[in-house]
């Protein structure tokens, strides 16, 4: 559980970083909302990766970077 979190603030951050480096402007703030971002990323990258049936660790995490990017892209529109 604490692995899972910690790796969901891992993604939430590393996505939070991107879409502010691509796209300006300000991003998501808050620890529990990283931590959320990169859960619900790291579902959606599961998704995917499984999807595209991945099996390598590192590309599953660069998905799982993306879908929390998409996630955060998604939310600032609709805020």
């Amino acid at each position: 559980m604490l692995v899972t979190i910690l790796m969901g603030l891992i993604v939430g951050l590393l996505g939070g970083f991107f879409m502010k480096v691509s796209f300006g402007g300000s991003t998501l703030v808050g620890f529990i909302v990283c931590v959320l971002v990169g859960l619900v990323g790291s579902l959606i990258g599961g998704f995917l990766g499984s999807a595209l049936k991945v099996r390598n660790t590192v590309l599953q995490f660069v998905l799982d970077i993306v879908g929390a990017c998409v996630l955060i892209a998604i939310l600032k529109a609709v805020m």
